[in-house]
């Protein structure tokens, strides 16, 4: 009996237009998510190698080594290949951190900063389409699963028959959840197979199975929008109503909640903004130089007189307390830095687990932030390459300070090509696959218990629902 229920559900869907619509837009938004998110990643990376290249470029052309000291160095974050399922933050936010002696890295060169107008707009991505598109075509599948028969006058026809009230619900929501699956999974594996013969797109083993984790949440994401229509459905009398709730919760929590968390953190836990934390830091550095220039107008009073006996000596001693002082500068001004971003840092994921706490009530806050950790798109990821690039900060100043004080002592006007053969190269780590899959463990759970209480409630409400 079962089996014959699924098949009956199936073969109605499918042969109904709204599935041969759902499929049709399906196939072209997804097909053009994946195309478009190939065309930008291969872009990122062109402009990644171009990057390198060019920064290499840029030191390589400086007289001396002395010239490097002053010039900002840029390291750039390499493109996610996952990007071009879930794009995440990676064109909001910047993709170069500039490196000198006097400021701290931060983010630049976001894709927005040379195209506002596509914020206006945003991305196509995978992830969006499944957020937005599918769940709603998942209502549009389950609105009328229960109230529509009973509106046609099957549902009392089948149940006089002795179809179990258990066994025609679950064929029902096994058959409407494969036809809701049809129009998804088809136009995606087209689109993976597509990627795989791309050049430049290269999957690792790590990147499949984030992939695999990433198609599951999106499958669960499903599932739970599935399961609220199907409890809505056995819970009105009338399709128009049933339909009516559904959209109403729909933008209650794919549009409303999100947005209301984020709000109501800045409410309860403010911090300060960006331009406070640069005025701060500002504002100590040039304190620090006022600091250094005196030190040096003192040194050079303090042993002008050894320059006349042996200049020799006094550039030896020179170079040792230039050396010195500059390390004890730099190391001040980059541990006021860390204290600064320290606080600020605390304060700011404070209010960001706060929100995403809050926000998680909504499935699709869940979704967004679990297939961005996944895809490495997310916030975690680009704080970590800022924590990278601050800890690579260090170990270059130190080298730069050692390298212009040898220059200075030994060669000074020497070229900068001999200097650079041992000069620290910026690696970062990619987060490990267990990491994410950790952080990510509350956004499967929620998803699972969602599905589990409105099937459950659905199941209930259609074992005691009148027919008549």
């Amino acid at each position: 009996m079962l089996r014959y229920i699924i098949k009956k559900e199936i073969l109605e869907i499918i042969t109904s237009p709204k599935f041969v619509f759902t499929f049709i837009l399906c196939a072209i938004l997804i097909l053009l998510s994946v195309y478009t998110g190939v065309i930008n990643y291969r872009a990122e990376l062109k402009e990644y190698t171009t990057s390198l290249a060019l920064a290499e470029k840029d030191i390589s052309t400086l007289p001396n080594i002395q010239a490097l000291s002053g010039h900002t160095i840029r390291i750039s974050k390499p493109p996610s290949v996952l990007g071009t399922i879930v794009n995440g933050i990676e064109e909001s936010v910047g993709r170069v951190a500039p490196i000198s002696r006097t400021t701290d890295p931060s983010l630049i060169d976001s894709k927005y900063d040379s195209n506002p107008v596509f914020a206006v707009f945003g991305t196509l991505d995978l992830m969006f389409i499944v957020k937005i598109v599918l769940s709603l075509f998942a209502f549009l599948f389950t609105y009328d699963v229960i109230v529509g028969e009973k509106e046609r006058g099957t549902l009392k026809l089948a149940l006089a028959n002795s179809v179990p009230r258990d066994q025609f619900i679950l064929g029902k929501a096994i058959g409407g959840y494969i036809c809701l699956l049809i129009p998804l999974l088809i136009p995606m594996i087209l689109g993976i197979v597509a990627m795989m013969i791309v050049p430049n797109v290269a999957f690792t083993s790590d990147d499949w199975l984030r992939l695999l984790m990433i198609f599951i949440m999106f499958l669960l994401y499903l599932s739970v929008f599935f399961s609220l229509g199907l409890f809505v459905s056995a819970r009105t009398s009338r399709s128009s109503t049933s339909f009516l709730i559904l959209l109403f919760i729909w933008v209650i929590f794919v549009m409303v909640i999100p947005k209301i968390a984020f709000i109501a953190a800045a409410q309860i836990e403010p911090i300060s903004s960006i331009h406070e934390i640069t005025s701060q830091k500002t504002a100590f550095l040039l304190q620090a130089e006022s600091e250094l220039q005196n030190s040096n107008r003192k040194w050079g009073q303090e042993h002008a007189s050894e320059y006349d006996k042996d200049p020799k000596v006094y550039q030896e001693k020179f170079m040792k307390y230039f050396a010195e002082v500059t390390r004890d500068f730099q190391l001040k001004v980059d541990s006021t830095n860390a204290a600064i971003d320290l606080k600020y840092n605390m304060e700011r994921k404070s209010q960001q687990s706060l929100a995403e706490n809050l926000s998680r009530i909504s499935p699709a806050s869940a979704l967004s932030f679990g297939t961005m950790s996944l895809a490495r798109t997310g916030v975690e990821e680009y704080d970590r390459f800022l924590i990278s690039v601050r800890a690579y900060k260090r170990v270059y100043m130190n080298w730069l300070i050692s390298k212009t004080s040898q220059s200075l002592n030994a060669n000074p006007g020497g070229a900068i090509d001999s200097s650079l053969k041992d000069m620290p190269k910026h690696r970062m780590e990619p987060e490990q696959f267990g990491e994410s899959i950790i952080r990510t463990i509350p956004d499967f759970v929620l998803m699972i218990v969602l599905i589990i209480v409105l099937f459950a409630g659905a199941y209930f409400s259609f074992r005691r629902y009148d027919v008549r």
